[in-house]
C-alpha cells in the first residue's frame, strides 16, 4: 500500500497547514450515532484539522477532526476502527499566523464508536482521550478552543468505490 492510500485528505501535501489556515473552530451542537449514548458534557468545536491516526501503536492512517472537545473527539478517516481500540493522535492544530508549521499535539486515547458518515463519504470514529503528552498540551487545546473561533468547512473521504471496506483493530 502507498502513502496516498493512507491519505485520503491530502495530509501529506499538506505539510504548512494551508488548509487549515483560513479556517479554525467553531462551537457546534452535534448528535452522537444512533443508539449511542452522549458522554461528552463539555462544548464541541467543529475543526478541520488534520490527524494522524497510530492503531495499538503501529499502523499509521491519516484524517481530519470532526469535532473536538477537551475530553474526545470525532474524527473522519476511510477506515471503521473496532470500539475499544487503542490509538495515538498527531493532531496538528493550524497556526494562527502563518506560513508557522501546524503545532502537533498528541494524545493517547480508546475508540468508543465508528459508525459510516453517508454525509461524508468515510467513517466518522469517537475517540475518547485518556493521557495528553505532555500534560500542557491539554491547556493548549483549552485555550485553543475557547479562544479562535470561525466556521470550518466539512471534508469528505475520498475512498475508492472498488476498495473494501474494511475493519482494523484489536480482535
Amino acid at each position: 500500500m502507498d502513502e496516498t492510500e493512507n491519505d485520503p485528505f491530502g495530509v501529506l501535501n499538506d505539510l504548512l497547514g494551508v488548509l487549515d489556515a483560513s479556517a479554525d473552530v467553531s462551537p457546534v451542537l452535534s448528535l452522537p450515532p444512533h443508539g449511542v449514548k452522549e458522554h461528552r458534557n463539555e462544548t464541541r468545536y467543529m475543526a478541520s484539522w488534520r490527524v494522524s491516526v497510530f492503531i495499538e501503536g503501529h499502523d499509521l492512517h491519516y484524517g481530519r477532526v470532526k469535532d473536538i472537545s477537551l475530553h474526545g473527539i470525532a474524527i473522519l478517516n476511510g477506515l471503521n476502527i473496532k470500539p475499544g481500540t487503542n490509538v495515538t493522535l498527531n493532531i496538528h492544530i493550524s497556526s494562527l499566523t502563518t506560513p508557522l508549521k501546524p503545532k502537533a499535539l498528541v494524545v493517547h486515547g480508546i475508540t468508543s464508536y465508528a459508525v459510516h458518515d453517508a454525509g461524508h463519504l468515510c467513517f466518522r470514529v469517537g475517540i475518547v482521550f485518556v493521557k495528553f503528552a505532555p500534560a500542557t498540551d491539554r491547556a493548549y487545546l483549552e485555550e485553543r478552543l475557547t479562544n479562535h473561533h470561525s466556521k470550518a468547512p466539512d471534508y469528505v473521504c475520498q475512498r475508492n468505490a472498488d476498495q473494501p471496506i474494511s475493519r482494523v483493530g484489536s480482535s
